[in-house]
This record gives C-alpha cells, sequence and structure tokens, in this order.
C-alpha cells in the first residue's frame, strides 16, 4: 500500500527558517511541497522519510533564501495490482459505490464488479446484495474489503481561461489518481457479512 520511492528537487530554505536543523528544515520544505499532492504515474505523496543527499548549497543574488539540491525518500501510497484494502462506503449510484480511505477519496467499484446478484435501490440510494434469500444492505460509512484492480493516472493540467470570462466557475475535474476495485470475490464486500 505504501512505498518509498526516491526524488529529486532544489529546494529552498527561508531565513525565518535558519533557526532550524538543515535536515529539519528541508523536510518541512519537502512536506509543504509534496504531501497530498499526486506524482504522474508514481502515486500520492504522504510523508518524506529521509535525505538521502544534500549539497551545500548557495543563495541567490537578492534573495536571503538558501537554495539546496536534495535527494530524498518519499513515503507514497501506491498500493499494487490484486491488493486488499478496507475503507469506507462513501457514496452509491446506479453506477456503483464510490469508497474512502480517510486519506484518499478516488476509489471506485463499478456495477459489473459487485457480487452477483447486486442490484441499485433506487428508493434506499445503497446497493442490495441479495444472498441465500438475505438482503444485505451495503449502508453508507460502512467499512467495505476490496481488491485493487488497477490503479488510474490522469493527466489533469488546469485548463487556461478564456479572456473575459472572470465570473466564470471552474468545471469539476476527473481525479489525477483513482484506483478500480472490486467486491465481487469471496471475503471482500462489507466486513459485517464475513463476521
Amino acid at each position: 500500500m505504501f512505498v518509498l520511492v526516491v526524488l529529486q528537487d532544489t529546494l529552498k530554505i527561508i531565513p525565518s527558517e535558519f533557526t532550524k536543523s538543515r535536515e529539519d528544515a528541508l523536510k518541512d520544505e519537502i512536506n509543504s511541497k509534496y504531501a497530498n499532492r499526486v506524482l504522474h504515474d508514481i502515486g500520492l505523496c504522504i510523508h518524506a522519510h529521509d535525505l538521502l543527499e544534500v549539497d551545500e548549497g548557495f543563495v541567490q543574488h537578492s534573495e536571503g533564501w538558501i537554495w539546496v539540491k536534495v535527494k530524498f525518500r518519499m513515503i507514497v501510497f501506491r498500493p499494487f495490482k490484486e491488493e486488499i484494502l478496507v475503507g469506507r462506503i462513501r457514496s452509491a449510484s446506479p453506477m456503483g459505490i464510490q469508497v474512502s480511505m480517510g486519506f484518499f477519496d478516488d476509489i471506485d467499484i463499478s456495477a459489473d464488479q459487485m457480487p452477483s446478484g447486486s442490484e441499485f435501490n433506487s428508493t434506499e440510494g445503497v446497493w442490495v446484495w441479495r444472498y441465500e434469500g438475505s438482503e444485505l444492505f451495503m449502508d453508507l460509512d460502512e467499512p467495505v474489503r476490496f481488491r485493487v484492480l488497477d490503479s488510474n493516472f490522469l493527466d489533469v493540467s488546469p485548463p487556461r481561461p478564456k479572456i473575459g470570462d472572470v465570473d466564470s466557475v471552474p468545471a469539476s475535474h476527473p481525479p489525477p489518481y483513482s484506483l478500480t476495485c472490486s467486491i465481487k470475490d469471496d471475503g471482500l464486500g462489507l466486513l459485517s457479512w464475513w463476521e
């Protein structure tokens, strides 16, 4: 689920950070720049793990900042295919369910990846699995165990604003990183089903 990734960047240490140790100042800068961001084909950055290489740095003319080239390891959320994870049902629609892990919300389970005998109950707004004469409801906020089928990365660079389009509301964009998952195998689905 979590992996260590080696990254390299040139970072600044501003004068107000000079009171900290160099390592702490650099880790703070790494976390402010990368934490909770998706790097294309890498995953969701969580936290700086450690520094591998740190150059001496240089002061840019007319600035008080120190620029330092750093090679570091970052903790990244990127589950592998077939990995089993647990989250909570965030929303449901006739297309499927969306799951959240608290720190990551872009987990999709489509209708064809539900257990056989599942159907969407439009009155309740939830999915129902009909199993051996029982109706097992997939209520919102219930813990669910799922299998990762695929990681999807999408380059979602923001569009350029149109001239004279000052009052327009930005359109919603698809997420830069999402998981396609399944609950149709034995042991998957709501945790309460298997207790």
